[in-house]
């Protein structure tokens, strides 16, 4: 009995000790109305903290050359100060930064570009991706010979998302399932 009651108590500890789960999102949200060639176009990235509070953070953010031209980029009303860096053709890397720490949820920066497309079409302008940050220093490489391939870029993840209830919630209930399944397979066993 003794045994079953520890048991019991080892995995309920287990089942209802849960780590906090706080992740980073980014959202990025498109203009709505019918757009014209060389009009500005405003696209939004709204920010969520959930519960984290941040003095800096970064994005990055590619977008298609053939219709768009970079033009600007403001910060919204959660951090005070969003610096465009361009990383090269069709990529930004926007880093916003305040003096006093943000948590919560609103608008990360502001993005305008110039609409470049020559003709009228449906396709998707732009996504956010994370930059890569760099944890060390990288090791020298050799000096690529003109007119040979290179090497491809590293793949980069792409920004967190979503929801993690539904994941933390069927962990749970499969920890219950075993834990119940467990002491029963105890509980026959000793009668």
């Amino acid at each position: 009995m003794k045994k079953i009651l520890a048991a019991l108590l080892c995995v309920f500890s287990f089942v209802f000790y849960t780590l906090p789960v706080n992740a980073l999102t980014y959202d990025l949200i498109a203009p709505t109305e019918q757009l014209v060639r060389g009009q500005d176009v405003k696209f939004a990235i709204n920010i969520d903290t959930e519960g984290k509070s941040l003095s800096s953070t970064s994005i990055g953010m590619s977008y298609e050359t053939q219709y768009l031209e970079y033009v600007s980029t403001a910060p919204g009303n959660s951090f005070t100060t969003v610096a465009a860096d361009v990383q090269g053709t069709g990529k930004l890397v926007l880093t916003g930064s305040s003096s006093s720490a943000y948590s919560g949820s609103g608008v990360f920066a502001y993005v305008t570009f110039k609409l470049i497309a020559t003709s009228a079409g449906s396709t998707q302008l732009c996504t956010l991706y994370n930059p890569q940050t760099p944890t060390s220093t990288p090791a020298p490489t050799a000096t690529p010979v003109p007119g040979q391939p290179t090497s491809p870029p590293a793949p980069t993840a792409l920004p967190k998302t979503g929801e993690s209830k539904p994941a933390v919630q069927g962990i749970m209930l499969a920890s219950i399932f075993f834990s119940v399944a467990g002491i029963g397979i105890l509980v026959f066993k000793n009668t």
